[in-house]
């Protein structure tokens, strides 16, 4: 069963913060997945928000496609929110 994004990004701070590395870079390098993580989620989310809100299915297809694999679809993410961003300016 897979976890939770919101368990991953608790589970990846714990860690951060847990993990002894005498440079520090350990720590760094899984406080900042987590951090993408998180920045992934709210960015779905804003996607999807705006995408409901322009009805525009073809985009709420897409963002649930990419909700399943959300780090497989980064580069899809920054498309979509351009491409959502361009059509509220029109």
């Amino acid at each position: 069963m897979k976890s939770s994004t919101e368990t991953l990004i608790a589970a990846l701070r714990v860690l951060a913060n847990d993990i002894q590395s005498q440079d520090g870079v350990a720590n760094a390098a899984v406080s900042e997945a987590a951090d993408r993580l998180e920045e992934l989620k709210l960015n779905l989310v804003t996607i999807g928000e705006l995408a409901i809100a322009n009805w525009d299915y073809d985009t709420v297809e897409k963002v649930d496609n990419i909700v399943k694999d959300p780090m497989r679809y980064k580069d899809m993410l920054d498309v979509l929110l351009e491409r959502i961003t361009i059509k509220l300016k029109n």
